[in-house]
């Protein structure tokens, strides 16, 4: 019981990173027709600095180097990709079986 509650929780989640991933994707090609069909790709970190919560001071100051530099990287992907392929993973972790 307990199990399948978690379970329907997980995919829930998943299921509005997905959702989330569609509406980043659809903000970058709003912003791509209004700069002139120049494409605009946002980084997850510039999609966090626009809600107001700039990760970067906080990763040079509290992680270790190894451990920022994956961060980082992880920011500089597109905000849509990030949410996308996280918001599948948990959906197939969480689908049901039988």
């Amino acid at each position: 019981m307990i199990l399948s509650w978690l379970m329907f929780v997980v995919r829930a989640i998943g299921v509005l990173f997905v959702v989330e991933a569609v509406m980043l994707l659809g903000a970058d090609e709003v912003t791509t027709l209004e700069h002139g069909w120049v494409r605009v790709i946002r980084s997850l970190g510039q999609v966090m600095t626009l809600y107001g919560a700039n990760p970067y001071p906080w990763i040079g100051d509290t992680l270790p180097d190894p451990v920022a530099a994956v961060a980082t990287a992880v920011l500089s992907w597109p905000g849509w990709a990030v949410f996308g392929v996280l918001g599948l993973a948990l959906v197939l972790v969480a689908q049901r079986r039988g």
